[in-house]
């Protein structure tokens, strides 16, 4: 094997990727979906602008994906309902459009949802809500027509929902909280 060939094994099969505070900048590339071993991928806290590439959806093998902390545009890619078993996504202080997709409600092996200063509008989907082993919600600073919390249990160890424009009152059950053991 050349290096060039043990380089691009060593980069398609590779599972956990940070590139985490760094000044990287321009469109997060495309082919970065070609990386389907990927288990972890962190992007967060650069200066990446453009959209988030629909290519990303083909990482199928993902927990974690943190785009957090860049100029990201436009609304998330429907692709991304492709990753089933996502634990941790992160999308916070962009300059994303649209709503809220109902696609997130969809993965149902998430853990924590972090969607504050996204650009994104609401309402928040409901099924979001309903998410059993959705333990960290973080969700601020989002526009969009009033709604109300719903009234079956929000059991989450972490709940942040600010300037959401929630309604109406508070129910009971959001103070339930789930018990560490």
């Amino acid at each position: 094997m050349s290096m060039t060939e043990i380089s691009l094994a060593t980069i398609y099969t590779a599972q956990f990727r940070s590139l985490t505070a760094n000044r990287l900048s321009g469109n997060i590339p495309g082919h970065m979906g070609s990386f389907t071993a990927l288990t972890y991928l962190s992007l967060e806290s650069n200066q990446f602008s453009g959209v988030v590439p629909p290519e990303l959806g083909k990482l199928v093998n993902l927990k974690t994906l943190i785009l957090s902390g860049n100029k990201l545009v436009g609304s998330l890619p429907e692709a991304l309902a492709q990753i089933k078993d996502l634990k941790d996504f992160r999308v916070s202080d962009n300059n994303l459009n649209g709503t809220v997709p109902e696609f997130i409600g969809n993965w149902t092996q998430l853990q924590k949802l972090d969607l504050y200063a996204t650009g994104l509008q609401g309402p928040i989907p409901l099924a979001i809500f309903h998410l059993e082993k959705l333990s960290d919600l973080r969700i601020a600073d989002m526009p969009g027509p009033e709604f109300q919390l719903p009234n079956s249990p929000i059991e989450r160890q972490f709940l942040v929902l600010r300037n959401i424009n929630l309604t109406g009152t508070i129910p009971e059950n959001a103070w339930k909280v789930e018990k560490n053991t």
